[in-house]
C-alpha cells in the first residue's frame, strides 16, 4: 500500500512523505522562513555580462543574481529592433527552438520514415541505436522545460511555477483549478524534452525505446538503461552508461521549426550562435524563469525559455511546437492524442504546448479546457509585464503542499492522510476540483499520536540525518556530503556471506545497492556522486553490480547518469539537481568546524599560538602581550609552556597573559596589545607572520 502522509502541524516546517509498503521512500521538506525561487517567472534587469563563460547575471530580486547562460536566452533578444511584450506576446519567432526540440522533431520525422519502410530489411541496426543515442542525449538539456516535474512518475520536488500573486490575476479563469493559489503545475523534463510533434497518424510511431530495450537484452553489460526518448527511462531515471558512443554533433539533429500561424514575424534560418555580449545588453530588461535553486555562494540558474506546466499540458510560450510526450507509449492512446493536439493546434495561436502522461485518457474537451486555462495565465503573465518595473516577480509557485499534490499525486496513491484541519480542507478543496474520483483517498489525521509516529516512519526520518546508515545483515553504508561532491562508501561490517573474499564482496555490494539509490532519492543528493564499493577482482561480478544499480534507479525521476565500476571499485554518477537538497535544507555549517568536520587537537593549536607569541613578542610599541583563547588552549600554554613564557617575559621584559574564553571554539584566538599605563594599542604586524590580532 503507498500513502502520502502530510505533516503540517507546525507552521515553521512541512514534510510529507511518501510512504510504500510501510518503508520510506520519499521525503520533502519545507521551511517556512527560507525563501524558494524554484519555478518562479520574474521580470529581471541584466547588471552584468561575462563574455569569457558566455552568462549574464541577472537581477531579479532575489539576494543573489541569476546566472543566464547564452543558451537559455531565447534568439530573438538578439534583435535589438524587438520589445521584450513582443517576445512575451510571441509576436517575434525564430525558426529552431533548442537543440533537443529540433532533436525531437527529426526523431519524430525518423520515425515516421520507419514506419514507411517497416517492411524493408533492415540496414545497420548499430547506426540506427547510435543514431537513437544521439537524438537522446540532445533532448536532455531543454531549457523550456528542463527543470520541471511530472505528477504521474513525478520529477523533481520543484514543481514548476503555480500562480500569479494577488493584484493582477482575478481574471485567471476556473478551467482547471479554481484560483491562481493552486493552479496546475509540474512538467517531467523528459517529457518536454522528448515529446513529439503533431503529425501523421496514419500509422503508429515507431517506439525508439522499445528498440533501445530491446538492444540492452543483447548487450546487458554495456547498455544504458535510459528507455525514454528524452534521456530518461520509461519509469523517469536517466542510467546511461558513460561508456556509450559519444553523440554526434547536436546542430546535425537539429530540425527546423514548423511554420506557425498567429502573425508571427520570421527571422529565417537556423539558430544562430549568438555570444551573450550580442544576445543582451547591460541594463537591459528580461523575462527569467528560475530552473535550478541557488546552493551556497552560487545563485540560482535561470531560462528565458519559460513554460507554464498544468495537470493535462505543458504550455511553452517560447517554443512554438506541440506533441504528445513519449512516456505515452499505448499507439492508440497516441493516436487518438494527436488528432486532439492537431485540432487544439488550430485555436493555440503559435503557442506551443505538450499533452503529459497525465492526459492519458483525458477527453478533447479536458484538454482544451486545460489550454485555455494555461493560456489565460499566460496572459495575466504577460500583463503583469507590460506594467511592472524589474526586479518584480511576474509568477509565483505555489507553497509545498499543493505542489506536491499536483505533481506527485496520482492513481498509485491509496492514502493521503493529513493532520492539520485547515491544510486538510485546502487539499480537499483541490483534489475536489482536479480529480474528484480520489475524494475518498483524502483522510484528516485526528489521533494524538503525530502523525509520523502514527505510521512509524518517524525513526526513518531521523535516520536521514545521519551520515552511517545500517543495513539489516551487519553491512553499513556512509554518505558524505562535500562541495564538489557526494562521496558514498559501502562496508562490510559483519555480513560475511560468502565463502571467499571476493563472493562476499560481491554480495555485501549487492545488498547495498537497493539502500543506497533509497538514500540519494531522500535526501536528495545531486551534483556528482562517487559510490566506493568494495573491491571485486571479476568482471562479471562488477558487471553484475552495474546492472543492479542501473535498475534500481529506475524509479528515480531525476535525470542521471551513470558510469562504469572502475578497477579501483568506484562506481561515477550524476543526478540532476535543482534544490539544495535535504542537508542544506535542515542543516547549517558548524561554526566550529565552518563545515569541515574537523576542528584542531588542542596541543597542534596551542604550539600554533607559542610559535606566534615568540614572533609577536620581538615586535617593538607595547608593553604587554595578552592572549585570548579557548580554556583548553590557555591550560596547555599555561601547563606545558609556562617556562617558556616566563623565559620569553625575562628577554624582552614585556608581560605575556593568557585569558581562558568560555565561548572560544579552539581554533580562535586574538592577541591583544597594550601600553604600560593599559591603554591598547595598535602594532603593525608583518604579513609574513600570518597572525591576526
Amino acid at each position: 500500500m503507498k500513502r502520502m502522509l502530510v505533516n503540517a502541524n507546525d507552521i515553521e516546517e512541512c514534510r510529507i512523505a511518501i510512504v510504500e509498503d510501510g518503508v520510506l521512500q520519499e521525503l520533502h521538506v519545507e521551511l517556512a522562513d527560507r525563501e524558494s525561487y524554484l519555478g518562479n517567472i520574474y521580470k529581471g534587469k541584466v547588471v552584468n555580462l561575462e563574455p569569457s563563460i558566455g552568462a549574464a547575471f541577472i537581477s531579479f530580486g532575489g539576494n543573489k543574481n541569476g546566472f543566464l547562460h547564452a543558451s537559455d536566452v531565447v534568439p530573438a533578444y538578439a534583435d535589438g529592433s524587438v520589445e521584450l511584450i513582443d517576445i512575451l506576446e510571441g509576436n517575434v519567432e525564430f525558426d529552431d527552438g533548442p537543440d533537443n526540440i529540433n532533436a525531437m522533431l527529426d526523431d519524430d520525422d525518423e520515425a515516421e520514415a520507419d514506419e514507411a519502410e517497416a517492411d524493408e530489411p533492415k540496414a545497420d541496426e548499430s547506426a540506427d541505436e547510435s543514431a537513437d543515442e544521439s537524438a537522446d542525449e540532445s533532448a536532455d538539456e531543454d531549457p523550456a522545460a528542463d527543470e520541471a516535474t511530472d505528477e504521474d512518475e513525478g520529477d523533481d520536488d520543484h514543481g514548476g511555477s503555480n500562480g500569479v500573486s494577488n493584484g493582477v490575476d482575478e481574471d485567471v479563469p476556473n478551467g482547471v483549478v479554481n484560483d491562481t493559489d493552486d493552479p496546475p503545475n509540474g512538467v517531467d523534463s523528459a517529457e518536454a524534452s522528448a515529446a513529439e510533434p503533431e503529425g501523421e497518424e496514419s500509422s503508429p510511431p515507431k517506439r525508439k525505446s522499445r528498440r533501445r530495450g530491446r538492444r540492452r537484452s543483447k548487450k546487458d553489460e554495456a547498455a544504458a538503461s535510459s528507455e525514454d526518448g528524452g534521456g530518461e527511462s520509461a519509469t523517469g531515471a536517466t542510467a546511461r552508461q558513460a561508456t556509450d558512443k559519444a553523440a554526434p554533433d547536436r546542430n546535425k539533429n537539429s530540425g527546423r521549426g514548423r511554420r506557425r500561424g498567429g502573425g508571427r514575424r520570421k527571422v529565417e534560418g537556423r539558430r544562430p550562435r549568438y555570444p551573450i555580449q550580442d544576445l543582451l545588453k547591460k541594463g537591459q530588461e528580461i523575462v527569467v524563469q528560475i530552473t535550478k535553486e541557488g546552493i551556497g555562494a552560487k545563485g540560482p540558474t535561470l531560462t528565458t525559455y519559460l513554460s507554464l506546466p498544468g495537470r493535462s499540458l505543458v504550455l511553452m510560450p517560447s517554443l512554438p511546437k506541440c506533441g504528445v510526450s513519449r512516456k505515452i507509449e499505448d499507439d492508440r492512446e497516441r493516436r487518438r492524442l494527436k488528432r486532439i493536439v492537431k485540432d487544439l493546434d488550430q485555436d493555440a495561436n503559435g503557442i506551443g504546448f505538450i499533452v503529459r502522461t497525465a492526459g492519458i485518457g483525458k477527453s478533447a474537451q479536458d484538454l482544451k479546457r486545460d489550454l485555455e486555462y494555461l493560456r489565460k495565465l499566460w496572459g495575466v503573465v504577460v500583463q503583469r509585464g507590460r506594467v511592472t518595473r524589474p526586479p518584480a516577480p511576474l509568477y509565483i509557485e505555489s507553497d509545498l503542499v499543493l505542489r506536491t499534490m499536483r505533481d506527485l499525486f496520482s492513481s498509485d496513491i491509496d492514502e493521503v492522510v493529513i493532520d492539520n484541519k485547515d491544510v486538510y480542507s485546502r487539499v480537499y478543496d483541490f483534489i475536489d476540483k482536479l480529480m474528484p474520483r480520489f475524494l475518498d483517498r483524502i483522510s484528516y489525521h485526528d489521533a494524538h499520536s503525530p502523525v509520523f509516529h502514527a505510521f512509524g516512519i518517524e525513526g526513518g526520518v531521523e535516520e536521514l540525518y545521519q551520515p552511517q546508515i545500517e543495513m539489516k545483515h551487519g553491512s553499513s553504508i556512509v554518505i558524505e556530503q562535500t562541495e564538489a561532491l557526494v562521496a558514498i562508501d559501502v562496508n562490510s561490517g559483519k555480513f560475511k556471506p560468502g565463502t571467499s573474499l571476493e563472493e562476499t564482496a560481491h554480495r555485501t555490494n549487492l545488498e547495498a545497492i537497493p539502500e543506497i539509490v533509497r538514500q540519494v532519492r531522500l535526501r536528495d543528493l545531486g551534483g556528482v556522486v562517487i559510490i566506493d564499493f568494495i573491491d571485486m577482482t571479476e568482471e562479471r561480478h562488477r558487471r553484475s553490480v552495474e546492472r543492479k544499480f542501473l535498475d534500481a534507479l529506475k524509479g528515480d525521476r531525476a535525470r542521471i547518469n551513470v558510469g562504469r565500476i572502475s578497477q579501483f571499485g568506484m562506481l561515477e554518477m550524476t543526478r540532476q539537481r535543482v534544490g539544495p537538497g535535504l542537508m542544506r535544507t535542515v542543516f547549517h555549517a558548524c561554526p566550529t568546524c565552518k563545515g569541515t568536520s574537523f576542528v584542531r587537537t588542542v596541543q597542534s593549536k596551542a604550539l600554533s599560538v607559542m610559535r606566534a607569541v615568540r614572533a609577536l613578542v620581538r615586535l617593538p610599541g607595547y608593553a604587554t602581550l595578552e592572549i585570548y583563547a579557548s580554556p583548553a588552549i590557555a591550560s596547555f600554554l599555561d601547563n606545558n609552556k609556562r617556562r617558556e613564557l616566563t623565559g620569553l617575559e625575562e628577554d624582552t621584559q614585556r608581560r605575556l597573559l593568557t585569558h581562558p574564553e568560555v565561548s572560544y571554539p579552539v581554533d580562535v584566538v586574538h592577541y591583544r596589545f597594550l601600553k604600560a599605563d593599559g591603554t591598547e594599542t595598535q602594532v603593525a604586524i608583518p604579513a609574513g607572520l600570518g597572525v591576526h590580532a
